[in-house]
């Protein structure tokens, strides 16, 4: 088993209102909410993390980008959740957002609507994750609420994803 290269990545996420209200099921956001949007991506861009997993140079396999935010941004959703379940279902879409957006700066074919597919982690995925303080879980998910795992660059959708089976999109697709 050949270790993968962890090197951070510089997302430049940027707040999109309509990626938001499309996700949010909201034709419109009440002003009052959107200084606490505002307010939470700024103070949550900095939980951000973000990683190629690269192979050895000369390497062969595929490399892959790997972003989440901090078990602090799920804790403030719950919050927030827990105060007002409306607001938290928002702010839970603002994370989201959050995440994608940095996805999609560094994949821009995400921009155009293409799906982040979600590969099964070999032995070299699974030891980088343990060297990042991140667990596998086999439906398919990480020990963090806000993440995204995917080949990098870009190579394919529903044909690489560990998630077809069950995947809504996949599933309009058949």
């Amino acid at each position: 088993m050949s270790t993968l290269k962890i090197t951070e990545a510089k997302p430049t996420p940027e707040f999109n209102i309509f990626y938001f209200a499309e996700l949010n099921g909201s034709s419109r956001i009440e002003h009052s909410l959107m200084e606490s949007l505002e307010k939470h991506w700024a103070e949550w861009k900095p939980f951000l993390k973000a990683y190629k997993l690269e192979q050895p140079e000369g390497g062969k396999g595929t490399d892959f980008l790997l972003l989440f935010l901090d078990k602090e941004v799920e804790d403030a959703v719950e919050e927030i959740w827990q105060a007002t379940p409306t607001e938290g279902l928002a702010h839970h879409n603002l994370a989201i957002t959050l995440i994608m957006s940095a996805a999609q700066s560094l994949l821009p074919e995400l921009e155009e609507g293409k799906c982040a597919p979600l590969p099964k982690p070999g032995e070299a995925a699974l030891e980088a994750f343990k060297t990042l303080n991140l667990t596998w879980n086999e439906e398919g998910t990480v020990n963090r609420q806000y993440a995204v795992f995917t080949p990098f660059p870009y190579s394919g959708g529903c044909e690489v994803c560990y998630l077809e089976e069950n995947c809504p999109k996949s599933q309009l697709r058949k």
